[in-house]
């Protein structure tokens, strides 16, 4: 269980920084699994397991998990986030904002899973939205079509735990 309370906030936002954000990194896979079961992975304490920069992963509000499910994560143990689920459509939709971190390190963060019938499996659409406290400024968008690739090898790893 991780202990480290995420102590500073980061500003509150909703969809439209999915569309807004200086970052915006949106990767698709397709998976042998249908909605129900891709959903069940997502929701389960091992989604992001086979992700070695995530090293723990803890649901702080009791299942069934709804709308406000709160869910504190460890990356690499540098920083610790709450993560807020304001969103959650069973078997189709789940968007979540970063409230609290550990460290300075971000002004906003949300992540937006859209999952998607096809055929006998589930198209998985995982967008991420974000805004770095520092540099702002930057030509952060730049950054996406490099980001992507990354993120799409991410987000496959999911195909590990519906086997």
């Amino acid at each position: 269980m991780l202990r480290a309370m995420p102590a500073y906030p980061l500003r509150s936002v909703d969809d439209q920084f999915l569309r807004d954000a200086p970052l915006v990194v949106a990767s698709t896979v397709k998976l042998d699994a249908p909605p129900a079961r891709v959903w069940q992975a997502l929701g389960s304490d091992e989604m992001w397991s086979w992700l070695p920069l995530i090293d723990q992963l803890d649901w702080q509000t009791p299942r069934p998990h709804t709308e406000g499910a709160v869910r504190r994560l460890r990356l690499g143990r540098f920083l610790t986030v709450d993560e807020e689920f304001y969103r959650w459509e069973t078997d189709r939709r789940a968007t979540f904002r970063i409230t609290h971190q550990s460290r300075k390190v971000l002004d906003a963060l949300i992540e937006d899973f859209v999952l998607r019938p096809a055929g006998t499996g589930t198209e998985l659409t995982w967008t991420m939205a974000v805004s770095p406290l520092k540099g702002r400024g930057l030509p952060l968008g730049l950054l996406a079509p490099l980001l992507k690739p990354g993120n799409t090898a991410a987000i496959a790893g999911i195909k590990k735990i519906l086997r």
